[in-house]
């Protein structure tokens, strides 16, 4: 499928219901049978936005960067320094990248792969990190196309009734382009 014409932007806080339809829609998608169905069927757009409005208000986490095609929010990506306990300040974590799913395979999320990393980069970041559901292969696999591997770490989130392990990715921003 060829790339749609997309910008990419700074999400605002006018954005944050658009922001929050994607986050929604694509945990939806995309976690369906790796979360429980309860907990993704209890996802809500309007609390989402009010967050992500805040936290963009009050300046909690840097900006989302937007994928814009037409009007329409396809995809975002979040990058903020790494809050592992590990990481010197100058890891930077890609926090969130999650498509609407007609956008998947158009290189979208590559696209906001390279501006979390460009703002990464920006702000004296030197190496990267991912934190990825271990039974999420479509993101590991893209992941390792991005040029991430893992570094033997895990956790274990406790959501609902159920424990899921995340694996943690890392890179250098010379092994990440």
């Amino acid at each position: 499928m060829p790339m749609p014409a997309v910008e990419i932007r700074r999400a605002t806080e006018n954005d944050a219901h658009d922001l929050a339809r994607v986050h929604v829609q694509a945990w939806k998608w995309a976690y369906r049978g790796l979360m429980p169905d309860s907990l993704l069927d209890g996802l809500d757009v309007e609390r989402r936005a009010a967050g992500w409005k805040r936290m963009i208000h009050e300046g909690l986490v840097p900006q989302p960067h937007l994928a814009v095609i037409g009007s329409t929010v396809a995809g975002f990506s979040h990058a903020a320094t790494s809050g592992d306990d590990d990481a010197d300040p100058q890891v930077g974590e890609v926090t969130a990248l999650y498509l609407a799913e007609e956008f998947v395979g158009t290189g979208v999320g590559r696209r906001l792969w390279e501006a979390a990393l460009d703002q990464l980069r920006e702000t004296g970041h030197t190496a990267l990190s991912v934190w990825v559901l271990d039974s999420n292969h479509r993101g590991r696999n893209f992941y390792e196309r991005m040029g991430m591997v893992p570094d033997g770490a895990t956790k274990q989130e406790l959501i609902g009734d159920s424990t899921l392990t995340e694996v943690r990715y890392r890179s250098s921003f010379r092994d990440a382009d």
